[in-house]
């Protein structure tokens, strides 16, 4: 397998429909974080640590940043086209971001009711942060300060896509090798940052949520991912990555995850992994290649094309979920086995018919569109 094909002033990867898969995978590992059974999680520190590690949300800064630059190609922007860009971004993230706000607003509301001298400033605040998505601007680690927890991220990518236009016309203008050391210095810079943060051993709530959430700690991933993506475009010769190499690449990648001490968990949190990530993505979006085929097709690929939906709609839905069960049986069965399989039976066939019957209509209506043109 070869990255050679180009399209005009672009590479044209030979099949992403592996990396659709992927973004479902990283979803899912999100869920199982949120609902992680209290019999695993008190198994032992050890244990804890590796089922609370996560990469996820990393790989969906390098990911989008990744694939944009690619897409674009090495072609200049035009006067007011930033506009158009940044519409088709709203269109995909806002209908669904403030279906999930709404959805999960009455659970908040009740958890602000039942907080010891709540006051109405408690609830406002909160709620118009979220309502204009600038809750990652302000990290506050205590609740109810997060309406819909996943919903951070897209405070954080909208901060990418407005700069984004700016960054890629910046890149264009430099030379291929120059953009390969900027990702190497980027790469730099998202570590350098755990260690800033992680300088005092004593790291409270305040520190993590910004070494967390912070879109201007975060963007070294993203920016990873635009100079990545903006290196293949500008080399004049091919790039070979063998297909072949996919298997070893996400093993690496899976056992680096598992056996790396716990002192490094901020650190994959916040990009450590991310030049295998790249490696990753080139080798599974080429040829035939066995490896990746459960991401390519059936039902992996399909609630890829909804893990958008399927993230920002998890949490909400489990909760209503629980409330169910209570009311029901007098019970909470959550953070247990049963309470995890419920959850997944139940979410996953919710939040396709939902990516089909609104997110994806949704987004054609707003772009005036009648049919996908993905």
């Amino acid at each position: 397998m070869t990255l050679s094909s180009k399209d005009g002033d672009s590479i044209r990867l030979t099949d992403t429909r592996a990396l659709t898969g992927l973004r479902f995978l990283a979803a899912f590992h999100v869920l199982l974080l949120h609902e992680l059974p209290d019999e695993i999680a008190n198994t032992g520190p050890i244990i804890s640590e590796l089922l609370e590690r996560t990469a996820a949300v990393s790989i969906f800064f390098v990911l989008s940043g990744f694939l944009m630059s690619l897409g674009r190609g090495t072609r200049e922007w035009k006067s007011r086209e930033w506009l158009t860009f940044l519409k088709k971004r709203v269109a995909k993230v806002m209908p669904v971001y403030y279906v999930g706000f709404l959805v999960f607003l009455p659970v908040f509301l009740m958890r602000l009711s039942r907080m010891e001298d709540a006051n109405l400033l408690d609830g406002i605040f909160p709620a118009l942060a979220n309502l204009f998505h600038i809750q990652s601007f302000l990290p506050h680690f205590e609740e109810p300060w997060y309406i819909n927890r996943p919903a951070w991220t897209i405070g954080v990518f909208m901060t990418f896509y407005l700069m984004f236009p700016y960054i890629h016309s910046w890149l264009l203008k430099k030379s291929a090798r120059v953009v390969g050391l900027l990702f190497w210095i980027f790469f730099i810079a998202s570590q350098a940052v755990v260690i800033l943060l992680e300088s005092n051993l004593d790291m409270n709530s305040t520190k993590i949520e910004i070494l967390h959430k912070f879109p201007l700690v975060r963007i070294f991933e993203f920016l990873m991912g635009v100079t990545a993506g903006t290196w293949l475009n500008l080399r004049n010769e091919p790039l070979h990555v063998e297909s072949k190499y996919t298997f070893p690449i996400a093993l690496s990648i899976v056992l680096l995850f598992i056996f790396l001490p716990p002192i490094f968990s901020n650190y994959i949190h916040n990009g450590l992994l991310t030049p295998l990530f790249i490696l990753l993505f080139l080798s599974s979006s080429h040829g035939t290649d066995r490896t990746m085929a459960l991401l390519r097709h059936g039902p992996i690929y399909r609630m890829g094309e909804a893990s958008y939906s399927f993230y920002i709609l998890h949490l909400p839905l489990a909760n209503y979920i629980s409330l169910a069960i209570i009311l029901l049986l007098g019970d909470s069965m959550r953070f247990t086995f049963e309470f995890l399989i419920l959850d997944i039976l139940i979410v996953l066939p919710i939040t396709l018919w939902f990516y089909n019957k609104f997110e994806e209509p949704m987004r054609l209506r707003i772009l005036g569109q009648t049919s996908s043109n993905l």
